[in-house]
């Protein structure tokens, strides 16, 4: 984005998503302190069970705990507003997170030339998106690192953003961030698949805030979805 941009003071832009069962959100504001220690102390029960033996399962909760807020408060150091995360089964969680914020923009271009701008800066010129009546820019890239994780020596990071204009709010923008980890062959097509997924949930985005206009129908059912999470 070449004009000026701002983390904003607080989310001004409503929306939902259909997100796979089980994903949880996690705030990521300063202010939400004791919402996120609620919502990971509920991760961690329902990872690591009351029914384990204490003196193994209660350090696993502690360093679970301890990674998971950790993890969540560095993401709104950065300016998330929420980080979504998906349930684990079996003891087997996807490599793969969701950030959620908003910035401001403080000049008075048009959001078709920001998101042109911001496609042209990527060179992925294909990435132009409608995202429920608003324009939006779509970008990809894979972040190697070399720090290692589990079994794997390095790993990479299939990173996908969609910049969305909040066509009801001008100068305000969403921002969805989707990172899918992986370290080898089969855990790389396995970002693949899950690349596609986030395709498939942004198909389901609708604002529900927009001033003057009823829910339609998908919205409601969209919202409602969010709120069986």
């Amino acid at each position: 984005m070449t004009t000026a941009t701002s983390p904003t003071a607080a989310p001004a832009a409503s929306f939902a998503l259909a997100l796979p069962v089980g994903w949880a959100r996690l705030p990521a504001r300063a202010e939400q302190t004791a919402q996120l220690a609620r919502e990971v102390d509920r991760i961690v029960r329902e990872a690591l069970p009351d029914d384990l033996p204490r003196d193994s399962a209660e350090p696993l909760r502690r360093q679970l705990r301890r990674r998971l807020t950790d993890a969540v408060e560095e993401a709104g150091r950065a300016g998330a507003n929420a980080v979504y995360l998906p349930a684990s089964m079996d003891g087997f969680a996807l490599p793969v997170s969701l950030s959620e914020a908003e910035v401001d923009d403080e000049s008075e271009t048009e959001p078709v030339r920001i998101v042109a701008d911001l496609l042209s800066d990527a060179g992925q010129l294909d990435g132009l998106r409608d995202v429920d009546g608003a324009a939006a820019a779509r970008t990809a890239v894979t972040i190697a690192s070399d720090q290692a994780e589990g079994s794997w020596e390095r790993t990479w990071s299939r990173r996908v953003v969609y910049t969305i204009s909040v066509p009801h709010r001008p100068g305000r923008w969403v921002v969805l961030t989707w990172s899918a980890v992986y370290g080898d062959e089969p855990s790389e097509r396995l970002a693949d698949a899950l690349v596609e997924l986030f395709d498939s949930i942004m198909t389901t985005f609708r604002w529900t805030d927009v001033p003057g206009e009823d829910p339609t129908p998908v919205e409601l059912a969209v919202a409602a979805a969010e709120e069986a999470r």
